[in-house]
């Protein structure tokens, strides 16, 4: 990780890039890390202010005004998931804590092993191949050459150094099994805390999992996050890893509130009922069916009503 620069240092780049440069590119090299500084402060006041507590009465308010927009279920509650069972990344992400959203953006998605984080995971931990030389290094080689300031970094140096942690990343799930943040916080809380702040990654760093979205089948994909850890945790062959989910579809949404409300099995269409065992629900029934009756709730139809997808987003 690279170390935060000091004001004396910062000043100096800024005369430095000034006078080779100009003031233009100094104002927009600046700009981006003005919006990083500012997130910054504004999670740490979210985190005094009561972090996951108050983001969760928040979100059972907006719930109360508009149901169908934000799902019952705890967004902040971890789902432990097969990384295997992991596939495919949405293209379009939700960086929006208990949404549910109609629509297609559970079709639009990429295969999981065609991300450029994952390949270039294989390529370093496979292969050999250097950090420096993998395809998603040289992409943000380029957004830096292009004046950006990708993963909050300014230099290639600083940029190698956060390719670089993920060698102890490996290291210790290689070791020690794949953890959650609350786990990582208890060992190292200071350590997580700088982490946290320095990266602005949300209101509360014990948040930093892998974050996915359930499309309208409950199909799990990758979302916004941790595409690093789960790629290095498909390696590793893992056998589930905690996951945060992001977004629900609105016809996934359906069927867990179908389930909820079930008192027996015989409540439920052939829809819900080959769900049962799915993450996202086992916690909302305590229905056991045979693996017969499963296998013929996978293979039906379902001809219901709440079986039709609406298929216009929601804007």
């Amino acid at each position: 990780m690279g170390r935060e620069h000091t004001p004396r240092e910062l000043l100096g780049r800024a005369v430095a890039t000034v006078r080779t440069e100009g003031v233009l590119e100094l104002v927009h090299r600046s700009v981006p890390y003005l919006r990083r500084r500012r997130n910054r402060l504004w999670k740490q006041l979210l985190a005094r202010m009561g972090g996951v507590p108050a983001a969760r009465a928040y979100l059972r308010a907006r719930r109360w005004v508009r149901p169908a927009s934000i799902t019952d279920a705890d967004p902040f509650a971890r789902l432990w998931i097969d990384p295997a069972r992991i596939d495919t990344q949405v293209r379009t992400t939700s960086k929006r804590w208990g949404r549910v959203v109609d629509g297609d953006w559970d079709r639009a998605v990429v295969p999981f092993d065609e991300t450029s984080a994952y390949r270039s995971v294989v390529a370093h931990f496979q292969q050999g191949t250097p950090w420096s030389e993998t395809a998603e290094f040289e992409q943000y080689r380029d957004r830096l050459e292009a004046g950006e300031q990708p993963k909050g970094c300014t230099t290639e140096d600083e940029l190698a150094a956060r390719f670089e942690e993920l060698d102890a990343i490996y290291d210790r799930i290689a070791t020690d099994g794949y953890r959650s943040q609350p786990e990582l916080w208890a060992d190292r809380p200071e350590y997580q805390r700088t982490v946290f702040y320095k990266w602005d990654r949300t209101i509360d760093p014990r948040l930093d999992e892998v974050t996915v979205s359930i499309g309208r089948d409950g199909q799990v994909l990758h979302s916004d996050r941790g595409d690093h850890r789960l790629a290095i945790a498909k390696l590793l062959e893992c056998r589930t890893v905690p996951v945060l989910v992001r977004r629900r579809h609105t016809y996934w949404q359906s069927i867990r509130a179908e389930i909820a409300a079930a008192t027996r099995p015989s409540d439920l269409t052939a829809r819900a009922r080959r769900h049962l065992e799915h993450p996202d629900v086992r916690d909302l029934h305590e229905f056991e069916l045979s693996a017969t009756e499963i296998e013929t709730a996978a293979a039906s139809g379902d001809s219901s009503p709440a079986a039709v997808v609406d298929e216009e987003e929601i804007t």
